[in-house]
């Protein structure tokens, strides 16, 4: 594997979101740990780009990412506060992209 290729992968983390059930085939994006960081999408297909662009809006303007994956970050194990159907999505995302950019 090149060292260009491994850079970009040690940058890629992932983060655990909580798309609920909105009206009419939407869904709020939340981030567990992070009350501030939340998003909305059309429908189910948007809700990985959704929750990239709000990570990705956080970083930009100095907020906390909440934990990711790979520093431990456990799933929730339940979701009985969210309204159903809810479920958890693995965001993948590179803050220091994102971070890079604001710059």
């Amino acid at each position: 594997m090149a060292a260009a290729t491994m850079k970009e992968e040690e940058r890629m983390l992932h983060y655990y979101a909580i798309a609920e059930a909105g009206d009419g085939g939407s869904w709020w994006i939340s981030f567990p740990g992070r009350d501030g960081i939340v998003s909305a999408a059309d429908d189910a297909g948007q809700i990985v780009q959704q929750a990239q662009d709000a990570l990705a809006s956080a970083a930009m303007h100095g907020g906390r990412l909440p934990p990711s994956i790979e520093d431990g970050a456990a799933p929730p194990d339940d979701l009985s506060e969210f309204r159903s159907p809810a479920m958890i999505v693995v965001i993948p995302f590179a803050a220091s992209v994102a971070c890079a950019a604001a710059e």
